[in-house]
């Protein structure tokens, strides 16, 4: 089927209408089986789970369809989210989700469930099938093999912190000058793809090294690959779970992530080809062999210490979506937060020239740059990327209050707190040295640093299944900012939307922002020259 017929092709959302003639066409053959499909998964689900009838429903789907409940979901689990808690304050409930029905708990559960082994997080991703699609299996390296990428965050990424700060400065310098420019004229940019494309270079070049991450094809696949992973889940999610491992073809986001995949095994394979040979020239040779200290090499050691097989493809996209989704969107957040508040941004510029100014490069000079720590750790509670953490349940499971989760249910856990007017005074209102002050109270130093996790702020999770990235990310936003304010001056361009885009769960910076930017005649202090 090419490319024209594709796009005449007509798959309309089984949320929309049907008429009788449509019922009755030969087209409507999958819909009627995906309905068939729904009806006999929710039949299932209630007859299986009767504990659950007791809890409270918030937006409870017809008798013979969800899909009203499941557009109410989409457009508004914000304002949903807010009914419930005064509703059933630190009680359970039920939720109609794009994965359908979920058990609800407030965020004041957490410390309970946060450790339990029966509830995971990877298992979320397999129980939502997009990972069964060609092109999508780094999502499925988050499921069942997802231990190899975090031990390799864990144990090597986080180790070698601080050798890789001055790649990372490197890194960033070429990637401001290529992307934002040395004028000092003011220029016009579209926000988020530029924090995106720097991201993605400063990844690639602690993830794959200096050889691919300069690759202007290498960087294109994997920021196109990233963006449209997320567009191709958003529409996925809007069908029935049973129904999306076999309609991805239909959709060109789909067709184009298969092809960035592919591409991305040829770009890949030689340099780990060229690797191998290197090595065993130098074991032929009776030489030291060569050390590269880079994902392609943690890849190959970890994995042969596990004794497992992998993918180097999958791999490094599965590593390339979290580390340039989440940090990219971050870092257009905390940038618009700044221009918002311009003396926040002087007292960022002024930590920087005193931190690095006496210190160099350093781990403990990224630690000690503690008013901008605050302002990163502020915008993610202000605007978390998800506004409730998930759990799949994997054993049968109680909770405190006698509810029975499944095997095999879904649980979701409100993020409220990090807004809550009883944690935090004026929540509402984005205080960047709000974290710099509560480190200075006795017995909450810790508590308040950024990559720490606690029931009152996890927009990097919390307990067992908290992002073990969160270092290198945390080093990665600090690295980009001190280059990027020192470097430049940042306004808004007038008029421009930079509202918050809301689909379900998750909160994203707005794609569209713009900015406008210019080099500094003017610096503190020469960055590049540290």
């Amino acid at each position: 089927m090419n490319e024209t017929l594709l796009s005449r092709f007509s798959f309309p959302l089984m949320e929309e209408d049907w008429s009788s003639r449509a019922l009755v066409s030969s087209q409507s053959v999958p819909y009627l089986l995906g309905i068939v499909l729904v009806m006999l998964t929710t039949y299932s689900w209630v007859t299986s789970n009767p504990t659950l009838k007791k809890l409270p429903y918030v937006n409870s789907p017809k008798l013979y369809s969800s899909a009203e409940a499941k557009r109410e979901f989409r457009d508004s689990a914000k304002s949903l989210l807010q009914s419930a808690r005064k509703q059933y304050p630190n009680r359970p409930y039920r939720m109609t989700t794009e994965f359908g029905e979920v058990v609800m708990i407030q965020s004041e559960w957490f410390d309970e469930i946060r450790n339990k082994s029966s509830l995971s997080f990877m298992g979320t991703i397999g129980q939502e099938r997009i990972c069964e699609i060609p092109g999508f299996e780094p999502l499925a390296a988050f499921g069942t093999d997802g231990r190899l990428v975090q031990i390799i965050a864990r144990k090597q990424l986080t180790k070698l912190l601080a050798q890789i700060t001055a790649p990372l400065s490197e890194e960033v310098a070429f990637a401001a000058s290529t992307i934002i420019g040395e004028s000092t004229e003011w220029r016009e940019i579209t926000l988020l793809p530029a924090m995106s494309d720097m991201v993605a270079r400063m990844s690639s070049r602690v993830f794959l090294g200096e050889e691919l991450a300069r690759n202007e094809e290498w960087l294109q696949i994997t920021t196109k690959y990233t963006a449209d992973l997320v567009t191709a889940s958003n529409i996925l999610t809007k069908y029935p779970v049973n129904l999306r491992p076999y309609i991805g073809w239909l959709f060109p986001e789909c067709r184009r992530i298969r092809d960035y995949y592919h591409r991305a095994g040829r770009l890949i394979d030689p340099i780990m080809e060229k690797r191998a040979d290197m090595k065993r020239a130098a074991l032929a040779a009776g030489e030291p062999v060569p050390v590269f200290y880079d994902a392609l090499e943690w890849i190959v050691e970890e994995s042969n210490a596990l004794n497992c097989g992998y993918d180097v493809a999958t791999f490094q996209f599965t590593m390339s979506v979290v580390a340039i989704n989440t940090t990219a969107d971050l870092l257009h957040s905390v940038i618009v937060r700044l221009i918002q508040h311009p003396e926040s941004m002087q007292a960022v510029r002024d930590e920087i020239v005193r931190v690095l100014g006496t210190e160099g490069w350093k781990k403990t000079s990224l630690y000690n740059l503690k008013y901008m720590d605050s302002v990163i750790k502020e915008t993610q509670r202000i605007r978390p990327f998800f506004t409730a953490m998930r759990r799949s349940v994997e054993a049968d499971t109680v909770l405190s209050d006698g509810t029975v989760l499944k095997k095999g249910s879904r649980l979701h856990i409100d993020t409220h707190r990090m807004v809550d007017p009883e944690v935090y005074e004026n929540p509402e209102e984005w205080r960047g040295d709000r974290y710099l002050k509560l480190r200075s109270q006795p017995g909450k130093e810790h508590a308040a640093q950024l990559v720490t996790t606690t029931v009152d702020h996890f927009a990097f999770g919390h307990g067992e299944h908290a992002c073990p990235g969160r270092f290198f990310a945390a080093n990665e936003m600090k690295v980009a900012l001190c280059h990027l304010l020192m470097k430049y001056d940042w306004e808004l361009v007038p008029g421009t939307d930079i509202s918050t885009s809301f689909i379900g769960f998750n909160q994203r910076a707005n794609k569209d922002t713009k900015v406008r930017c210019r080099k500094r005649e003017t610096v503190e202090l020469d960055i590049d020259s540290i």
